[in-house]
């Protein structure tokens, strides 16, 4: 009996749970539902999509009763293989139904939402109250569901200076492989209310960057902040990576910015490539009602609409900084600082065209995830401490040389995005670019008008190949530097790359959760 004849009668079940229209049994369904934007899985017997949390414990709990493995999926924005079944004897669960915003509590400065809430939905409730969660979102925002972002522990809003998305978190309600549902915080005393994490041991820790394997998250509680009185954006070039690196490390320890990034000569010439007018037009709009104030609007969208496209054109690495503060007094002193500071490392200031069109439309579409032609678009990252930024990154250039005539050969070209989390660390993120086929993730998330501007390639097996092992190599040249990850998924080697009482602790944990290891198997390596 094959995986599909198998789940045929659990089917009939999940419909009379969630409704005919919820249970996805076609292959087509299917195919997009076992696929990231990376690569295929193998493909899943069913895909399901819960409305409700009770719906939610009950679809764990069938699937896993008819002995088949359950992978959770949010927005689907992953390239790491963190929801991609691995055989066919498997039920993806897409959460994006569960699209409540729960609570927004003002006074004790916290929001509950369910795991299938996009971080765009949730900074639109919260603009109101005048408040939002201190990591406020990736670039994916538009279709990242606070849930995926919790299992992959996503970065960018907010993160240089309130570090990645786990650290907003104050706890969550997981559905575990039982289909009974565990309450981490202060929210799990009897008659507590969610507004504090530590209540004796952290169990919420363990359920973030678990890229599901621990449980489904069903709802999430998150902190609040005031929403600033005054932002800030400003921009520099320098002419190598040692000195961007340096100067973004000093951002990070002085305290300095709210976000932090850069790219390299490539990453630059494909983003600005890929450059839409009706995108920046629609940015300029919202930094003029944003909350900068209307005069600083109006100055800033004239300073981007002088500056063009062409301000990057003779820069070699980029960086760009966003800053938020009590007053534009302070952002303007924070802006003299951060000046001043990259001065000391050869930088010379910039249009800040990039990061105040970012912030004026911060969640970009998902057409970001194809190359501006329609190439393949296909990240892989790594976690250094600033001590190790400029090393790792020269390490990754001097291996990308090693390919240089191969690439040229099979199209694949290669940029570099950087970022910096909290005081402490830097991200290093290779981007691969190379002419293929569109995949199901592709044909299924952009619509009709948006694949009609890029170009459907044809098969590039061997360019495929080349960038999947170039991809591997950087993965060994991060172990052996002892670099973190973010969305680990099945991508990177951690059950290698960790300690073995630590390791023996996790899978300990899995086996008291899971003990037949059916939520989410092989990703971490469980």
């Amino acid at each position: 009996m094959n995986a599909v004849t198998r789940a045929e009668p659990l089917a009939a079940a999940l419909e009379r749970l969630v409704g005919a229209p919820h249970v996805h049994a076609g292959e087509r369904e299917r195919r997009f539902y076992s696929h990231d934007i990376a690569r295929p899985g193998a493909l899943a017997a069913l895909a399901v999509s819960p409305g409700t949390v009770e719906e939610l414990a009950g679809v764990v709990a069938a699937s896993t009763a008819a002995g088949l493995a359950v992978y959770p999926r949010g927005g689907g924005t992953s390239y790491t293989g963190g929801y991609l079944p691995e055989n066919e004897a498997s039920v993806v669960i897409d959460t994006r139904r569960l699209d409540r915003v729960v609570d927004v509590n003002v006074r004790d400065m916290h929001v509950t939402v369910e795991s299938g809430v996009t971080w765009n939905a949730l900074r639109l409730a919260l603009q109101p109250h005048g408040v939002r969660t201190p990591f406020w979102g990736p670039l994916s925002g538009a279709v990242a569901t606070v849930g995926g972002s919790l299992s992959q522990n996503a970065i960018l809003w907010g993160s240089a200076r309130h570090g990645a998305s786990a650290e907003t978190v104050i706890g969550l309600d997981v559905v575990l492989a039982d289909g009974s549902v565990l309450r981490t915080g202060a929210g799990a005393a009897r008659s507590g209310t969610p507004f504090f994490r530590n209540f004796g041991p952290d169990l919420t820790g363990p359920f973030l960057g678990d890229c599901g394997a621990l449980g489904v998250k069903a709802r999430a509680t998150l902190k609040l902040q005031k929403m600033p009185a005054a932002t800030g954006a400003v921009s520099f070039g320098f002419d190598t990576h040692v000195a961007a690196s340096g100067a973004m490390a000093d951002f990070a320890r002085e305290g300095l910015a709210t976000e932090c990034f850069g790219m390299d000569p490539e990453l630059q010439r494909q983003r600005l490539k890929r450059a839409k007018v009706s995108q920046g037009l629609k940015a300029i709009g919202n930094l003029v009602a944003g909350p900068a104030g209307l005069a600083k609007g109006l100055k800033d969208a004239a300073k981007i609409a002088v500056a063009g496209r062409g301000f990057l054109d003779d820069v070699a690495y980029s960086v760009h900084v966003g800053t938020e503060g009590r007053s534009a007094r302070m952002v303007d002193a924070t802006l003299d600082e951060l000046r001043a500071i990259a001065r000391t490392h050869g930088g010379r200031e910039l249009p800040n065209s990039v990061p105040a069109l970012m912030r004026g439309s911060p969640f970009v579409p998902m057409s970001s995830a194809i190359g501006p032609d329609g190439e393949r678009w296909m990240p892989v990252h790594a976690l250094v401490p600033h001590s190790d930024a400029a090393d790792a990154w020269a390490a990754v250039q001097a291996l990308f040389a090693g390919h240089a005539a191969a690439f040229e050969k099979h199209g694949i070209t290669v940029g570099v995005l950087t970022a910096v989390i909290g005081a402490s660390t830097f991200v290093l993120e290779p981007v691969f670019y190379w002419p293929a086929p569109r995949t199901p993730w592709y044909e299924t998330v952009l619509d009709a008008d948006t694949l009609a501007k890029f170009k459907d390639f044809p098969p590039n097996p061997e360019g495929e190949a080349l960038a999947f092992e170039v991809r591997g190599e950087l993965i060994d040249l991060f172990s052996a530097r002892g670099a973190a990850h973010l969305q680990v998924g099945r991508s990177y080697r951690y059950r290698d790359g960790v300690v073995p009482a630590t390791w023996e602790a996790l899978a300990g944990l899995k086996r008291a959760v899971d003990p037949r290891n059916l939520m989410n198997p092989g990703s971490l390596g469980l």
